[in-house]
């Protein structure tokens, strides 16, 4: 049997498809039908709370695209006017006073050929265009990606973010997911199945549903889950600190320490992929890992950021197992054929796909 016959087994025998993972709720971001009238700034925000203090029940923190980093949002200034189908109005006078400017672009078009006006569909003139029967869905806890992107990243969202029409999100609080979608092998399968549009990628809901979800025990999950949480933490800790200066230099080793981290995560879904492939070439990360009894932010109330350091020290010690394996990693095949390594990879990367996905 040859070695693509066993990836191809270990396949078939391991994973479930992504919506089946997360019962198809796999979403679209929001369409207004008018942006101008329905998106606004800090100051329009304050403004509208100060005339009705109500109307800060309909305004939402809103994310675009660009604003979708790996493993976190990017804060900005815009705030989504959330007039779902079906709202009573009277409550916020301040709202409907700003939205009546727009009133003649708002209401429904009376034939094709007006110049102004929204899709003729079933709404209110100050209601949002887009029917959101999954509109609870958004103040939960959940998964959050760019349609379109150049990279890997998939954002983390628990300040309730409601995306706009070129975001799409996973109705699922899980960090297990997260830290697969955010995985080089799971990268490696969107770059050759998804189609592309000026040399990003376009990510379907078809496609991404169909990424397979490697099974794990209870004791992989969780330290799986609580190595995303690092991240997680950091990447949120790290995120105003700029790329050169005093100040990156003052927190260069946890710069170093979140790269690690997500180093050890990536290495470790990939051996939940291709356990085979990297246990014959001595490549073991999960069995440490567990080893680690790595503990949750959550159950630490000191210091997190101390605590995460003494953790790192101790896994970036030079003769720890983790480190020697993570050094060596790109020496198997398989992977640097996922992460685009190889002085041949265009032909690898078709025939791995062929077999790793079905492609």
């Amino acid at each position: 049997m040859s070695k693509d016959i066993v990836w191809e087994a270990d396949m078939e025998t391991m994973v479930m498809p992504l919506a089946e993972y997360v019962n198809g709720k796999i979403y679209s971001g929001i369409k207004t039908g008018f942006n101008d009238a329905f998106i606004i700034n800090e100051t329009k925000r304050a403004e509208l709370v100060a005339k009705e203090p109500k109307s800060a029940e309909i305004i939402k923190p809103l994310v675009v695209g660009k604003d979708v980093q790996k493993w976190r949002i990017q804060q900005n200034d815009r705030w989504l006017i959330f007039t779902r189908r079906g709202i009573n109005m009277n409550q916020y006078p301040a709202i409907m006073e700003h939205l009546d400017q727009w009133k003649e672009d708002l209401t429904s078009k009376k034939s094709t050929s007006s110049l102004k006006g929204r899709k003729s569909k079933q709404y209110q003139w100050y209601e949002i265009q887009q029917e959101m029967s999954y509109y609870q869905a958004f103040e939960k806890a959940k998964i959050i990606y760019s349609d379109i992107a150049r990279e890997s990243g998939f954002a983390f969202d628990t300040k309730n973010y409601y995306p706009a029409n070129t975001v799409s999100f996973i109705a699922k609080n899980d960090l297990f997911l997260i830290a697969i979608l955010n995985s080089s092998i799971a990268w490696n399968y969107f770059k050759n199945s998804s189609s592309y549009l000026r040399g990003a990628l376009r990510f379907s809901h078809n496609v991404l549903g169909k990424l397979p979800i490697p099974t794990a025990t209870e004791p992989e999950r969780k330290a799986i889950e609580t190595l995303a949480g690092y991240i997680l933490y950091l990447s949120e800790q790290l995120k105003d600190i700029p790329s050169h200066g005093k100040k990156l230099m003052e927190v260069a080793d946890d710069k170093l320490m979140l790269s690690y981290f997500e180093q050890i995560l990536d290495a470790v879904v990939m051996e939940l992929y291709l356990p085979n492939e990297l246990h014959t070439q001595n490549k073991q990360f999960m069995r440490h890992l567990l080893h680690e009894n790595l503990q949750s932010l959550d159950k630490n109330d000191s210091d997190k950021m101390q605590a995460l350091r003494k953790i790192f020290r101790r896994l970036f010690d030079k003769e720890h197992p983790i480190r020697v394996n993570i050094f060596f990693l790109d020496s198997v095949p398989v992977v640097r054929t996922i992460r685009g390594l190889d002085e041949n990879y265009e032909n690898r990367a078709k025939e791995l796909s062929s077999v790793l996905w079905g492609i």
